[in-house]
């Protein structure tokens, strides 16, 4: 059930329990989809003005539709204070030991994640708004002794297995929603309120990245080459008032004092055309604008000097087009590109010398995979690079999409590596290593 709804691998404590009540919930939505479909269907045919002619007033007598209508009252119910109660119940009240717990601090805004470890004191130190600036965007205080030891980071939550998590959610701006999809952990971040979720993972990412691993047909990749013209450069005519946005400039322009006025490469919008008028240009070679940039090249392209022009499986952005029309090469044969930049190979894959293409773990580009599909190689396995993330489920602003993290679970010795080195580049940083032995149980109204 849980692949027929598409739910991403369990990766804390709580999960299957989040799950077994959305299978619940889906099997009542069915089987009421299900029973209401039947009997609409049934209510057109069995009162069907063919077979009942005259209206009847008395009605249906049975009492069959209260039952059901009890029924699923007491389901919702058994759902309700069965399920859901507990398990609401257990996220917000029976929280662990802070002393037991990895405890953080995300402070979220347009569009970022800001991450704050209160060090091996457990304490959070001193934060302040004047402070808050690009390179300190929590206002960090470093004169605070408690803030000497303190690890921020932008958009990486790091976190150790088999402990339980105390995360203390706030945002500098709008409403935010932190998703940790694998953790099955979902709250809005409200400004001006700090509020505490918890959850443990039970897997590391490499654990869920082996569940999330899939096969993927190179062939179907490598196997819709085709042959691309690339269009001609010709001189237009460039009218007062005109948008010739799909056209691109192939040359560069300059005014009557030889000074830069439109760079080759540069779309023809109206803005660009005022410029050209009020430098008196009434005429400019330019090309027509073409989405070659989803495609790749499939061969080494060179100019007549042996000078590369574009590689194998590079993407043909527009500066790549440009040259290969003024290098005057007429056509490419290209592929679309396979969106594999997200993925890393789950296993190595050699050429037919026996030297590896790609080492497990490695991240795919479009020139491994072209290369692999020159090796003959059909199939591959594959999994996400990053599949454990922070999602933002908020639509917050038109560059939500960026609002994007990366957690990190790990085992206790990869989880005190990292720490470690978080604190090396603290004191690199801020030349201090001084940290408040008096470890005392942090609470919210520690965190300043």
């Amino acid at each position: 059930m849980e692949q027929f709804l598409g739910l991403p691998p369990v990766g804390s404590e709580h999960g299957p329990a989040v799950d077994e009540l959305i299978i619940l919930i889906h099997w009542l939505m069915f089987v009421l989809f299900i029973g209401w479909g039947v009997f609409y269907l049934y209510t057109l045919l069995r009162f069907r003005k063919a077979r009942n002619p005259q209206a009847s007033y008395t009605g249906v007598r049975s009492h069959f539709s209260n039952y059901v209508e009890v029924a699923v009252l007491i389901a919702e119910i058994i759902l309700l204070v069965g399920f859901s109660i507990p398990i609401w119940s257990k996220r917000v009240e029976a929280f662990p030991n802070k002393q037991e717990a990895t405890v953080v601090r995300i402070v979220a805004e347009q569009f970022a994640w800001n991450i704050h470890y209160p060090g091996r004191d457990g304490i959070f130190g001193k934060t302040d708004i004047a402070l808050v600036n690009s390179e300190n965007p929590l206002g960090l205080d470093r004169t605070d002794p408690d803030a000497k030891d303190d690890i921020t980071t932008i958009n990486q939550l790091n976190l150790p297995v088999n402990k339980p998590v105390i995360v203390y959610l706030s945002s500098k701006d709008v409403i935010h929603s932190f998703n940790l999809t694998e953790m099955r952990v979902k709250q809005d971040v409200i400004p001006g309120i700090s509020i505490p979720v918890w959850f443990k993972p039970v897997k590391t990412t490499d654990e869920i990245r082996i569940e999330r691993q899939k096969g993927f047909s190179l062939t179907r990749a490598t196997s819709q080459t085709k042959t691309i013209i690339l269009p001609e450069t010709k001189k237009i005519f460039v009218p007062k008032g005109a948008d010739l946005k799909s056209y691109i400039v192939m040359q560069d322009c300059t005014d009557k004092d030889g000074n830069i006025i439109l760079q080759k490469g540069e779309r023809l919008t109206s803005e660009n055309v005022i410029i050209l008028n009020d430098a008196s240009i009434t005429e400019i070679n330019a090309r027509p604008f073409e989405h070659f940039d989803t495609f790749v090249a499939t061969q080494d392209y060179l100019d007549q000097s042996g000078n590369p022009l574009v590689s194998m499986g590079a993407a043909l952005l527009d500066d790549v087009v440009n040259k290969l029309i003024d290098a005057g090469i007429k056509e490419v044969k290209a592929r679309p590109i396979s969106g594999l930049d997200l993925y890393v190979s789950m296993e190595t894959y050699n050429n037919s010398e026996g030297s590896p293409i790609i080492s497990k773990g490695e991240p795919l580009s479009e020139e491994v995979i072209t290369a692999l599909g020159d090796a003959g190689v059909k199939q591959m396995l594959i999994a996400p690079a990053t599949p454990t993330e922070i999602a933002c489920a908020q639509l917050c602003g038109l560059g939500h999409y960026r609002m994007r993290g990366y957690m990190t679970i790990q085992n206790a010795d990869e989880f005190e590596k990292w720490y470690q080195e978080q604190e090396a580049a603290i004191l690199e940083q801020y030349g201090s290593t001084e940290v408040n032995q008096n470890t005392t149980e942090t609470t919210p109204q520690e965190i300043k």
